[in-house]
């Protein structure tokens, strides 16, 4: 991760020392939440005396504050403040004041990235959503229209195009001659494989036409759902998924036309609750163009028979956040969690 001089150079000037400023931008970046160890993790010393020392001196300077955890007693804290996300120039970040996403914006996922972030320091990361539009788009010319998006309305009416809205880190690797866009998707306390299938079809258009260049990385602090991510994974990608994703998405668009026609007394109750999912699960921007498309054509273009990505099962990756060994290093960390992910799920007894 290569951290700009000119971003460093305000935070020194606000009573940071190098290495505190190098953390906060991290932090900025990539998190808005911390706890000490990882502060001390980033700095390498031994003792609680620097780690003290700088805890104390960002609350009195008010640019942090504790914030209450979910769960547990260990102290969490959110850097806030408007004159350094302004020194960084980030004035319009969500990691200062976090809230309007849910579960995206929670201490908990945000703490699991920022543990992956510090454990892979030397990637180069597309740090903000202006720089992670301008790669796909501009750069590897890729559409818009296949980016995941969201579309958010405000209480006047207003609406707002985010594009990689969960803001899992994202970076470019190499391997050889093979350029790899490394996507991490960071598992919540909750658990829940609905909330990863749901990601996964927000990003298959941008996969799809990235083929086989790039990796998917499922991190978490825990090795229990990592073969069934893996399965999502590979059957999300499947020539069967696809097929029945299509049949699905047909539907939803026969049943928005009679909504939008006032034919409700066509449809069923069980119809209209159809619909009324399908306006949340096909919100993207991709949607809204193949249903102007499929109006027009009357149905959705043919998909040849093969799997929408190559290999599937070849391009997902588990990474083990451990914080007590995470500093051994991104491949010893993968290997453990590759070995967990393999061993045989034990099965009830009958």
């Amino acid at each position: 991760m290569k951290i700009p001089a000119e971003s460093l150079a305000p935070l020194e000037q606000l009573g940071y020392t190098e290495r505190e400023a190098e953390f906060l931008y991290i932090v900025a970046i990539h998190s808005g939440f911390f706890l000490q160890r990882q502060f001390t993790q980033f700095v390498d010393v031994a003792g609680r005396g620097p780690v003290t020392y700088f805890i104390k001196k960002a609350l009195q300077k008010q640019h942090i504050r504790e914030h209450l955890p979910e769960r547990g007693t260990q102290k969490v804290y959110h850097l806030f403040s408007r004159s350094v996300y302004e020194a960084l120039g980030k004035n319009n970040s969500r990691n200062r004041k976090p809230g309007r996403y849910g579960m995206l914006d929670k201490a908990s996922v945000r703490l699991l990235a920022l543990d992956f972030v510090l454990a892979n320091l030397n990637a180069q990361y597309l740090e903000e959503e202006t720089d992670k539009v301008n790669y796909f788009a501009v750069e590897r010319r890729i559409s818009k229209d296949a980016l995941p998006a969201k579309i958010f309305r405000g209480d006047n009416g207003s609406q707002t195009c985010r594009y990689f809205f969960e803001k899992f880190p994202i970076f470019l690797s190499q391997d050889g001659d093979a350029h790899f866009v490394n996507f991490t998707y960071i598992e919540d306390d909750i658990r829940s494989l609905q909330t990863l299938a749901s990601f996964l079809l927000r990003h298959r258009p941008l996969f799809e036409a990235l083929g086989n260049g790039f990796k998917m990385i499922f991190v978490s602090n825990s090795v229990q759902n990592f073969q069934s991510a893996r399965n999502i994974f590979v059957r999300t990608f499947s020539a069967t998924r696809r097929e029945h994703e299509t049949q699905r998405l047909a539907r939803f668009f026969w049943l928005r036309r009679m909504a939008e026609e006032k034919r409700f007394k066509e449809l069923t109750h069980k119809d209209v609750v159809e619909w009324q999912r399908g306006l949340k699960q096909y919100s993207a921007l991709e949607y809204e163009s193949q249903y102007q498309n499929w109006k027009q054509a009357g149905k959705l273009p043919q998909l040849e028979p093969q799997a929408s990505v190559p290999d599937p099962g070849q391009l997902f990756e588990t990474f083990l956040v451990v914080p007590n060994v995470v500093r051994l290093g991104t491949l010893a960390i993968l290997e453990t969690a590759q070995s967990a992910a393999q061993r045989p799920t034990p099965q009830p007894p009958a």
